[in-house]
């Protein structure tokens, strides 16, 4: 009896570890969206609602990306000078089957439309882009969200995946605990609970 109530405890203060969590990650998130749409409408030519309008006029989702469910946050990392100079473009978490193409030429055609600056903590900028398919359930974020109709039928969701890493763990095959984890990481890369995981994970492999 004892054995079984120190169980239900130990689930239920993991059930609200796990909710602080995502309560967390969801404040941050917020947090991180709201600095960054102030940012935009200081430095981009009528702000990050033109921003977001430039970039869903050039961004689409690929028939490749599609079929294979690509889903996913793509962060668009550069920097604009306070003279309007765009420079140091760089993709993290790129989806590729098209898409980082797409983006790339997306940024560089945003040359000439930025508003000059007086202080350098302006010219740095990390755009999370979300690419999901109608009927995807997943709770990944981004700052803009490319949206597409689904390959006809419905792409895995992140419940199912971080299903797949628990049954996968619990039959000790590591390789695909980590690879639904990476999965997953794609496609929340700002979701600090995946990476701890992953540590716990390799850590586990490293001193079996």
């Amino acid at each position: 009896m004892r054995t079984i109530f120190v169980l239900t405890l130990l689930a239920f203060s993991f059930l609200l570890r796990a909710q602080d969590q995502q309560s967390l990650h969801q404040q941050l998130t917020n947090e991180r969206f709201e600095t960054l749409r102030k940012i935009l409408d200081y430095r981009f030519k009528g702000g990050s609602g033109e921003f977001e309008r430039v970039l869903l006029s050039r961004v689409e989702y690929t028939p490749e990306a599609r079929k294979n469910c690509v889903v996913g946050t793509m962060i668009l990392m550069f920097t604009v000078s306070c003279d309007n100079t765009l420079g140091e473009l760089s993709l993290r978490n790129p989806l590729h089957h098209g898409l980082n193409e797409q983006v790339q030429e997306f940024l560089k055609a945003t040359d000439g439309m930025w508003n000059t600056c007086q202080d350098e903590k302006y010219t740095r900028f990390e755009v999370p882009v979300l690419f999901t398919l109608e009927g995807t359930e997943t709770a990944a974020r981004g700052l803009i969200t490319v949206e597409a109709e689904d390959p006809g039928f419905t792409c895995r969701s992140d419940v199912w995946h971080f299903d797949r890493y628990e049954k996968f763990k619990e039959k000790g095959r590591t390789k695909k605990a980590l690879e639904m984890l990476d999965l997953l990481i794609r496609r929340d890369p700002y979701n600090n609970s995946y990476y701890e995981l992953k540590r716990q994970l390799l850590g586990a492999e490293a001193t079996e």
